[in-house]
């Protein structure tokens, strides 16, 4: 089956930067998540954060969530320490995402931001 959804991944200094976008399946979930273990190589030798830009996000199939959670697993082991999540006030979204971190680790700090600049800031 063919991936749908979008992301764009960039790293700023010890930053993993997020763009996700369109409605997302159990392929683009994989897919997403093998290009954040490739990137983030380049900083996960130091506590890293996660900036995850998701206004454009129409959620996914209930399929993605195994990815999801694999990928939660995998940053928290391998030094992420904070999460900015940028994205309009949603409360489907927000269970969403309560969700699918709520069996990840304590350590990861996770904020919420309705502002890309405040988030950066």
């Amino acid at each position: 089956m063919q991936a749908h959804g979008s992301f764009d991944l960039r790293v700023n200094n010890q930053v993993l930067i997020a763009r996700i976008s369109g409605a997302w399946n159990e392929e683009e979930s994989w897919l997403y998540f093998e290009k954040v273990k490739e990137i983030a190589q380049a900083i996960i030798n130091k506590p890293w954060a996660l900036l995850l830009l998701m206004n454009g996000w129409e959620l996914g199939t209930p399929e993605t969530e195994v990815a999801t959670k694999e990928m939660v697993k995998w940053v928290s082991k391998h030094g992420l320490h904070k999460v900015a999540e940028v994205y309009d006030p949603s409360p489907l979204l927000q269970l969403h995402i309560d969700r699918i971190v709520k069996e990840g680790p304590d350590e990861i700090e996770r904020c919420h931001f309705t502002d890309e600049k405040e988030a950066i800031a």
